[in-house]
């Protein structure tokens, strides 16, 4: 791999993104969906675990209140799938302590329900999904770069309010319902953020940017579509703080492209 050619090749695509995910963010469409998640909570991972074991296929889910703010209203008879809430409650402390109160967390049982079980106005759809499965081969070289970093990684359910997967400490969850092809998406995607990211202090915009920078370049390079544009405006991503991750995500494509080229040019 030539060194300035790769530079070259990296900073087109990161230029090439930027203008994309520009044209996204001032989208109309854009904009309506950004307002309709806002409504949704993030789950955490005991809740999304909660709302697997009582609705396996859930994929949208929300409160009495958010749907209704939706124009979107829980059918009748339909059974809620229980998760806990928090609650931020002063309790006394020990007088001897020089503070007299202090802020407790408490969890209560609240009744969530999935898109499937309510009615009413359509919600407005952002898909970063890749359609096909031409990519097995492909995916099954970013499996053995995994292997080879003691990566480990799962596939398995996920899918609740977007979700298509996640890194955590050597470890990389990724959704099984999806398409091959959005799952390379996401293996590069998480594979940067354990590259990256392990131990870093940089803000949650710029470890996004980078991960998703890097999935659009190596994406890019071998000639599979993405949306990465799509990805990257939900975290108001524009031209100047993609091109300011210039050398982090170049460093991440680097390893995994090369890595990658390598396995082809051995077979």
């Amino acid at each position: 791999m030539n060194p300035s050619l790769f530079l070259k090749e990296v900073e087109t695509s990161l230029q090439q993104l930027a203008a994309e995910t520009d044209a996204v963010r001032k989208s109309e469409l854009f904009c309506s969906y950004l307002n309709t998640m806002a409504s949704f909570w993030q789950y955490s991972y005991h809740n999304q675990l909660l709302i697997h074991l009582q609705m396996p296929e859930a994929t949208r889910v929300g409160d009495f209140k958010a749907w209704k703010a939706l124009n979107r209203y829980v059918k009748k008879g339909s059974k809620g799938i229980k998760v806990l809430a928090p609650s931020f409650r002063k309790v006394e402390v020990d007088p001897s302590t020089l503070e007299e109160e202090q802020e407790a967390v408490f969890f209560f049982p609240v009744s969530v329900f999935d898109i499937s079980q309510t009615e009413g106005k359509p919600l407005p759809e952002v898909n970063i999904t890749v359609d096909g499965d031409d990519y097995a081969a492909f995916r099954d070289a970013l499996l053995n770069f995994c292997a080879k970093k003691q990566i480990k990684v799962d596939f398995k359910h996920l899918g609740i309010n977007g979700l298509y997967g996640y890194s955590s400490g050597g470890r990389i969850a990724v959704s099984d319902k999806e398409s091959v092809n959005t799952q390379v998406n996401t293996l590069i995607h998480e594979i940067a953020h354990e590259l990256l990211h392990k131990g870093s202090s940089e803000s949650k915009q710029a470890k996004e940017i980078q991960a998703e920078g890097t999935a659009y370049v190596v994406c890019r390079h071998f000639g599979l579509a993405n949306k990465s544009q799509t990805y990257l405006a939900l975290y108001e991503a524009d031209a100047k703080a993609i091109l300011a991750n210039f050398k982090a995500i170049t460093e991440a494509s680097r390893e995994i492209i090369g890595y990658v080229d390598g396995l082809t040019r051995q077979r």
